[in-house]
């Protein structure tokens, strides 16, 4: 994994991610967008959902994230997600993360 040995040792509070897709094709804002969510609800810390009853199974919100943001949500993180055309060979996605302070 790219990220081995990059991710902060506490999830950014506040952050600035930026994502940026390289592909032959430029697709349509709604689809570059709406194809990025996977990607950015990774970004995000996993944590437990409160549960009614107490014999209740412990259910983790997202259990597959990497922690390197606290969550997704606008107070959280500003998302921008940019298209970029280029040749076949060149296609990547880029994701930059960085800590918002103040």
């Amino acid at each position: 994994m790219a990220s081995t040995g990059l991710r902060p040792p506490e999830p950014f509070s506040k952050a600035h991610v930026v994502i940026e897709r390289y592909s032959v094709g430029s697709p349509d804002n709604d689809g570059l967008q709406g194809g990025a969510k996977f990607l950015i609800d990774s970004l995000t810390t996993p944590r437990l959902l409160n549960q009614k009853k107490a014999d209740a199974k412990r259910v983790v919100r997202n259990k597959r994230g990497l922690g390197f943001i606290v969550d997704d949500a606008p107070q959280h993180a500003k998302i921008e997600v940019i298209g970029i055309k280029c040749k076949r060979a060149e296609q990547r996605t880029v994701v930059t993360i960085r800590e918002v302070v103040g």
